[in-house]
């Protein structure tokens, strides 16, 4: 075989490596663009899940039209959210530090930072709500919200009432007002944890709100959080609940 044979085969054979080597690389590209897509596709049903069996909506055609419009928000909160959490995270660091210090100064000045954070995320807040309500009643808003932020207005709502006896229905009107002005804002946290510090927020309003209207908020507590510790004790023992005041 003379060299330029020899010259030919060699060629063919590295051109067939490389085509070999380019095949492999196409499917590994599709294979990771196929895994991105499912991984996406699960994170979209695991925020949206929850609000449509929330929902019940029984309507196939206004599901299909909302599905769309949770998916694009979601990703907007978590692209704002990616580029905004550390200084979100040391804001309501701060604002826990003045908390345990009982500086209302200090509270209230991590809170308008945290305020002038998320005014960057209010158009997309208000654009969610109204394509929203291009499809839904304000019942099943409400309902949204519920399951955006876990149920949290009424179960801290049924709390005010368990710990606070005697709430006159103006009382009532002001802490559910606040609670779902708490929601308003949870709604835009990227996690728990934040979600739960919106409603630690108005927890403030509504507590001083209380002090001034008839309530020793402190004394309350402490009254409930006796009954509760001794109904653990005589449900442990067996016996009937006796409480000191």
């Amino acid at each position: 075989m003379n060299k330029a044979v020899l010259w030919l085969a060699s060629a063919a054979v590295f051109a067939s490596g490389l085509v070999s080597i380019s095949g492999q690389q196409k499917e590994s590209a599709a294979a990771a663009s196929s895994s991105a897509v499912e991984q996406q596709t699960r994170t979209d049903e695991k925020h949206s899940k929850p609000i449509l069996d929330a929902l019940q909506l029984k309507d196939a055609d206004k599901e299909t039209k909302l599905r769309p419009i949770l998916t694009q928000h979601f990703k907007a909160l978590n692209a704002w959210h990616d580029q905004n959490d550390p200084q979100i995270k040391a804001l309501w660091g701060e604002f826990d530090k003045a908390r345990k210090a009982k500086s209302e100064t200090g509270w209230n000045a991590a809170l308008e930072k945290i305020d002038g954070v998320y005014a960057s995320f209010k158009p997309e807040h208000e654009k969610f709500d109204k394509e929203m309500a291009t499809l839904l009643t304000p019942e099943q808003i409400e309902t949204v919200k519920d399951a955006m932020t876990v149920g949290k207005v009424q179960f801290t709502f049924k709390g005010y009432h368990d710990i606070f006896p005697g709430l006159k229905d103006e009382d009532k009107a002001f802490i559910l007002k606040n609670l779902k002005a708490a929601r308003e804002e949870a709604i835009d946290a990227g996690s728990m944890n934040e979600k739960s510090a919106f409603f630690k927020k108005y927890k403030i309003k509504i507590e001083a709100y209380l002090n001034t209207h008839g309530f020793d908020v402190k004394e309350s507590y402490r009254v409930f959080d006796a009954k509760v510790k001794a109904e653990k004790d005589a449900k442990k023992a067996g016996a009937p609940t006796e409480v000191k005041k």
